[in-house]
């Protein structure tokens, strides 16, 4: 959690620095909501609450947190004790603009997710260039996740330049750490694969250190507790 927000507080800097440079048509704070997916095998829901900050018509820092809303596990649910939370920071630039409704911005995100489970009847490799694995009854899951990505997006404004929605999107990479302990009944084989179809492997199923491609997109729902001016060309 340590580096997020480090580069959180490292943005407020930077920004501030860039602020004091232009001329300061406008600041102030927002509100943001928007839903999650909590990616521990079967996908559960979360809320992910916000504030943003513009320090002016071009700069803004966004952070945001995530909370699991459905804790219980469903009745054929593998998954027990699922503990997931993650904080998130992105750096914005907003383009100047001719639209009075919305405009376009980029974006640097990073952000950093804790999660903790018992992963019942499953199975893990400890090379991903293997066919083969473990089968376990039961084993402890430690499996936390950083990533960094580009972002880009539409900010489109409602009522009075207080109420948006952002539809964003963003590429980039995911870095895995998973310590898997605690394991019972471990047997080693080659992996069933599906007779038909794509399979799917989580990624904590991977002992180590694994990097993978991020992508995210959504819409996030935005209360301005200023009048909004948008940067105009």
């Amino acid at each position: 959690m340590r580096k997020p927000v480090f580069f959180t507080f490292l943005l407020l800097i930077v920004n501030s620095s860039l602020w004091a440079q232009t001329v300061k048509q406008q600041r102030g704070w927002a509100a943001t909501i928007t839903g999650a997916l909590i990616p521990i095998s079967q996908p559960g829901l979360g809320i992910q609450p916000g504030i943003e900050y513009r320090f002016n018509d071009r700069y803004s820092v966004l952070a945001e947190i995530t909370i699991p809303v459905n804790k219980k596990n469903s009745k054929d649910s593998s998954e027990l004790n699922k503990k997931y939370f993650r904080f998130k920071s992105e750096m914005r630039y907003s383009f100047l603009s001719k639209s009075k409704k919305n405009h376009l911005y980029v974006g640097l995100q990073a952000a950093s997710s804790s999660r903790n489970f018992i992963n019942q009847d499953g199975l893990y490799f400890d090379n991903r260039n293997t066919d083969s694995g473990y089968y376990y009854s039961k084993a402890s899951i430690n499996s936390p996740v950083a990533t960094v990505s580009f972002q880009f997006g539409s900010v489109i404004f409602f009522s009075k330049e207080k109420f948006a929605l952002d539809l964003f999107a963003g590429v980039g990479a995911r870095f895995i750490n998973t310590t898997i302990s605690d394991i019972e009944n471990p047997v080693r084989s080659n992996i069933r694969k599906p007779d038909s179809g794509p399979s799917f492997t989580a990624s904590y199923s991977y002992a180590g250190n694994v990097t993978m491609l991020q992508l995210n997109g959504g819409v996030r729902l935005m209360w301005h507790f200023y009048e909004f001016s948008h940067p105009r060309k």
